[in-house]
């Protein structure tokens, strides 16, 4: 909860990051108003209702996800997040 400085997180090849866990860093107010910058590579264990977490950062300017298997919804997902936080950037690696 201290962290007001990051503007940056990656998480890859995290088998311990789950949906509740991107629930907890979209409800921290210190990186709602901080992070600028997602990534989130190969964490199997990530599902749409993760993804969808995120609308609650609503400085994020920057998401890139890839090789997440458990993301099942991509384009509703996808467009929800979108209205959700107009100026995202959204890129996408997920055949």
């Amino acid at each position: 909860d201290g962290l007001e400085h990051v503007t940056d997180i990656r998480l890859e090849k995290c088998m311990y990051i789950q949906d509740q866990c991107l629930q907890r860093l979209s409800e921290t107010s210190s990186l709602q108003k901080s992070l600028q910058q997602l990534k989130i590579i190969s964490c199997g264990n990530v599902t749409d209702r993760g993804i969808l977490a995120l609308h609650r950062l609503a400085n994020l300017e920057y998401l890139y996800l890839s090789d997440l298997p458990g993301i099942r919804e991509k384009e509703t997902t996808f467009r929800v997040l979108q209205q959700a936080l107009p100026k995202l950037e959204l890129e996408l690696d997920l055949e």
